[in-house]
């Protein structure tokens, strides 16, 4: 007569087949989910970048600044003009993303009121480079999150305000 049923071992060999599985799939739950929080913060910043040359443009002379600082959360304000040391009122990004000061080369603010050099400016303007142009400065910001590898870059490139969005390795370039 036949035994129906299963030894300790088979059940312990189950067990642990179907912890291995649980755990990979959590890591790779945890890294879909960061990478979408920095396409989401990628994305929420290339709008306001967007808007603020958007609105700079056809209004002279005068530039119209994003600033963007980073202090555990990244937060973003628009202003007229290029003072991001008197902003007040900062917007918040997605959570969980932020700013790569070594591989971010857009212009920051120093002082004080610069938030020791944390705050990253660009700025729009109709300039000679033609109708929402670069006010005088050419660089990245660098976007990193909590969980993956992954980076994002806002490009800005070109003295005429032309700007992209960069992946990884080619963040550098």
């Amino acid at each position: 007569m036949r035994q129906s049923g299963h030894t300790l071992i088979e059940l312990l060999v189950t067990l642990t087949l179907i912890a291995v599985l649980l755990l990979i799939g959590f890591f790779i739950l945890s890294r879909l989910i960061a990478e979408l929080r920095l396409d989401m913060a990628t994305f929420e910043l290339s709008q306001h970048w967007k808007f603020t040359r958007f609105d700079a443009m056809g209004s002279g002379a005068a530039p119209t600044a994003l600033c963007m600082k980073d202090d555990g959360r990244i937060e973003v304000a628009k202003i007229a003009g290029d003072n991001c040391e008197t902003v007040s009122e900062w917007q918040s990004l997605t959570a969980g993303v932020n700013i790569d000061t070594n591989n971010s080369t857009l212009r920051r603010v120093s002082g004080v009121g610069g938030n020791d050099g944390t705050i990253y400016r660009v700025s729009w303007a109709d300039t000679r480079g033609g109708l929402g142009g670069s006010w005088g400065q050419l660089g990245r910001l660098t976007l990193t999150a909590q969980g993956t590898t992954a980076k994002r870059c806002l490009f800005l490139f070109r003295v005429d305000g032309s700007w992209d969005i960069r992946e990884d390795n080619r963040c550098q370039r």
